[in-house]
């Protein structure tokens, strides 16, 4: 049935080529006075010269042009037919504004006329003048799928000089993730429906949409003062600066909908979020290790997706190598490309022998509209020097009883080097390890006896002088309040927030080490600037001082 309806529709479109009137007016309003042209476009199979035929009203014909014949083969009905387009240009002049005519619109083919609806003019008394400063969104593509970006740019559009410009309002651009581009400022001329104009760009952001269907790209409202009448030619008001006056105007940019399609079923499990081109790297600094020897692991991508919300992959899944930290590390090269890099940290934990495999992951590739899978190998990974005993079969086991040996580890031949190096270094440091160690038992001994009680964990220092110069260092904060953090066991903040110090002075130290957090582990990198409060501190070393004095006096 639907084969049927397609090849009826097929010979109805082709008819309808093939005997069709199309007319065109250019410009849409006329001016009184001014020629325009009116287009007469026919597309017939017949082999007969046209004629056209009209009445016009309020309009005069003053010119006449045939532009050329072009033809295209159809096949239908089981046959091939030719069908050719003849382009007339009549060039027509109304000498009054108001509404004009073209009545009883035809062409004449011989035994066949094509005809055409009336066709209504509005002439007008002069063109309308094009905006002096307008702000247009540059969208790339109204069309794409979730999570794909595009780079939408705002322009201000100038024919005379702007002395001025205020963002009023900047684009809200919900249920898009959002990321904002500093692009380098720069002018340039361009044609905008044969007007020319000084574009410059005023804001530029990457977006992502996060829902599909219909979105919507908001406008930005801004603010002007330009002059009147001016021109954007430096040197075309040259001695008569005081003729123009400066004009205030708000505009708004145009609002643009884009069409957000959901991606293609079925999405593989390795699939990782990301649209567009990307590449991948993973890079392990080694793959030998002792019991209790960390392992760095380096995994980049780079390209055009959302990165933003890009996480780390699960690498390695195993109890003998615990996962003990990861860091992410996001950088924007451009507008079309950005690096995220994670760096973990693996902490071996026993004896274990991780066989080689392959990593896939992939992205989906808009353009394609297909999902791109990239292998990864992870190598193989030995962990060795943990203790675990080789097991013996019960006629080694009588030997053993028999005549006892030195138990040995079940240790890889390549690792026996490293650890017997390592045994050897340790027993030519054990005379002066119990040395030293005999020293400061001598120490606490003669300590006892002279103060008669427990050894304080009080510090003579007070506030640090860095704090009072306006240069706080999170370190040395920890050091001066570390004796609470030794007889508490608790965190910093859980110390503080405890305290008997007051609400404002648990606030602001809690708000410095919050700062120093964000400044050393955030992406942006960005904390809050320090000020000295005397009175905050004084209060937390006399908190301080108080715990310590508890302290010394315990029995």
């Amino acid at each position: 049935m639907k084969a049927i309806l397609s090849f009826i529709l097929l010979i109805i479109v082709n008819v309808s080529w093939a005997n069709e009137l199309k007319v065109e007016i250019t410009p849409n309003k006329p001016v009184a006075g001014e020629v325009f042209q009116a287009k007469f476009r026919i597309f017939t199979e017949l082999d007969e010269d046209p004629v056209i035929n009209f009445s016009p009203s309020n309009v005069e014909v003053v010119g006449k042009s045939n532009q050329g014949v072009a033809t295209r083969t159809i096949y239908a009905n089981g046959k091939l037919t030719v069908t050719r387009e003849l382009v007339y240009v009549y060039d027509l002049v109304s000498s009054k504004v108001g509404r004009a005519t073209l009545r009883d619109v035809y062409v004449d083919l011989g035994n066949k006329k094509i005809r055409h609806p009336l066709i209504s003019l509005d002439i007008v008394k002069e063109a309308e003048a094009p905006s002096e400063v307008m702000i247009i969104a540059d969208v790339p593509k109204t069309e794409l799928f979730l999570g794909e970006g595009i780079v939408v740019r705002y322009y201000l559009y100038s024919r005379v000089p702007v002395t001025n410009l205020d963002i009023k309002t900047y684009p809200s651009l919900n249920k898009f993730l959002k990321r904002y581009l500093q692009e380098p400022e720069r002018s340039e001329r361009v044609s905008v429906d044969g007007v020319i104009y000084t574009r410059n760009l005023i804001y530029a952001t990457k977006l992502f949409p996060e829902k599909t269907g219909e979105l919507k790209i908001d406008a930005m409202q801004v603010a002007t003062t330009y002059q009147e009448g001016g021109s954007n030619d430096p040197f075309s008001g040259f001695g008569n600066f005081n003729s123009r006056r400066l004009k205030n105007r708000t505009i708004n940019s145009n609002i643009v909908k884009v069409i957000v399609k959901p991606l293609p079923e079925p999405v593989p499990k390795h699939f990782s979020g990301l649209i567009g081109k990307h590449d991948f790297t993973l890079r392990f600094d080694q793959t030998r290790l002792i019991v209790n020897q960390p392992l760095d692991v380096k995994f980049t991508v780079s390209g055009a997706g959302a990165l933003e919300n890009f996480e780390a992959p699960s690498l390695i899944s195993n109890p003998g190598l615990e996962e003990f930290e990861t860091n992410g590390e996001l950088k924007i090269s451009d507008a079309e490309s950005a690096t995220k890099t994670f760096e973990y940290t693996f902490l071996a934990k026993n004896n274990l022998n991780l066989p080689a495999r392959n990593y896939q992951i992939s992205y989906f590739d808009s353009d394609t509209e297909k999902y791109v899978v990239t292998d990864l190998q992870i190598p193989e990974i030995v962990v060795a020097g943990g203790g675990a005993a080789k097991p013996q079969t019960a006629k080694e086991d009588k030997a053993k009883s028999e005549s006892p040996k030195e138990e040995k580890t079940n240790v890889p031949q390549d690792f026996e080097p490293v650890i017997a190096n390592r045994i050897d270094s340790f027993k030519s440091l054990l005379p002066k390890v119990n040395l030293i160690l005999a020293g400061l038992a001598l120490i606490m001994s003669f300590g006892w006896l002279v103060q008669g009680r427990k050894i304080s964990l009080r510090s003579s220092k007070g506030i640090p002088g860095n704090f009072k110069k306006g240069k706080f260092d999170l370190s040395e904060f920890l050091r001066w309040i570390s004796p609470l953090i030794t007889s508490s066991g608790q965190s910093p903040k859980a110390i503080l927030q405890g305290s008997e110090i007051s609400e404002e002075a648990k606030k602001y130290f809690i708000d410095l080490l919050s700062a120093e957090d964000n400044r050393n582990y955030s992406v942006r990198k960005t904390g809050a600037d320090y000020k000295y409060k005397s009175s905050h501190f004084k209060e937390l070393n006399s908190y301080i001082e108080s715990i310590l004095n508890e302290s010394s006096a315990m029995p």
